[in-house]
């Protein structure tokens, strides 16, 4: 009777759910064109050129009468935004720029390395920052927006920014800080005490 009961337990008991298969990369795709094929992802041809992006996420655009193919870091891989971003290339005056928060003015074109980063323009000039990949790292899709921050001529991006006449400095990190005393600028960043351990890249989607 007790070798019953056991028995009964034992298939009654839960047992742990089975782990989900880590997601796999759709495959690399290849392209011929003028006798010569390239391979990779988003592949694209002006009937001349040809190329491809190295990773499923990169982004491959023809512009300017070429192909110009771009791919995230792998931080950013890793710890995607929460939002739809997705890398783009844009054109101006025949100049090329890929990344995130693409952004035009009075002829130029500039680009984030990452969804986190910030562009601004300042007497026409575009500047685009990114936080430090340990920042990324440390805080993900959570990671707090930057801004930039203008004195006169001067511009600086980053956190905790502090501008006087014709200066100004950030701190490179959220946790980092930034005090202007006495005319002078005394910024520092905590090292990160961060390591990630990635498993398997996110799915491409």
């Amino acid at each position: 009777m007790l070798s019953l009961l056991a028995t009964l337990w034992l298939a009654a008991a839960p047992t742990k759910d089975a782990e989900p298969p880590v997601p796999r990369p759709p495959p690399p795709e290849c392209l011929s064109s003028q006798g010569r094929t390239v391979c990779g992802y988003q592949c694209r041809s002006t009937g001349t050129h040809a190329d491809c992006a190295r990773t499923p996420y990169g982004v491959c655009q023809v512009l300017t009468g070429r192909v110009h193919c771009w791919d995230p870091p792998r931080v950013v891989i890793h710890h995607p935004p929460r939002s739809s971003a997705r890398p783009e290339c844009k054109e101006s005056r025949g100049n090329v720029a890929c990344g995130y928060n693409c952004r035009l003015s009075q002829g130029e074109v500039a680009c984030n390395s990452t969804p986190y980063g910030v562009c601004s323009t300042h007497f026409g000039r575009l500047v685009c920052w990114d936080p430090p990949e340990s920042v990324i790292h440390q805080y993900g899709a959570r990671t707090p927006q930057p801004r930039c921050l203008n004195a006169s001529e001067a511009v600086a991006c980053g956190y905790d920014c502090k501008a006087q006449r014709a200066e100004v400095q950030c701190a490179s990190t959220p946790d980092g800080v930034c005090r202007l005393d006495n005319q002078r600028f005394t910024c520092f960043d905590p090292p990160s005490l961060l390591h990630c351990d990635h498993s398997a890249p996110p799915p491409a989607d």
